[in-house]
């Protein structure tokens, strides 16, 4: 998911140099419109990974709590 992130990033900088170049009219409305689909991906994806990190923790503690390990000397 990282490198999905870092083309997201990539490509909002170069949307936003693009939009600060534009004129104003329908065309920069159209650029901003698709900025803003770019953004919100971002948030999603980076949202998706926290709670996926929060889970697996969750999981793993649940896993070691039903299933504690067993020491053998």
């Amino acid at each position: 998911m990282q490198e999905a992130i870092e083309v997201l990033e990539k490509a909002e900088s170069v949307l936003m140099k693009r939009i600060r170049a534009m004129k104003d009219g329908s065309p920069k409305w159209a650029a901003s419109a698709r900025l803003n689909e770019i953004r919100a991906a971002l948030k999603l994806i980076k949202q998706y990974e926290k709670s996926a990190e929060l889970h697996e923790d969750e999981f793993l503690k649940q896993a070691l709590t039903l299933n504690p390990p067993i020491a053998h000397a």
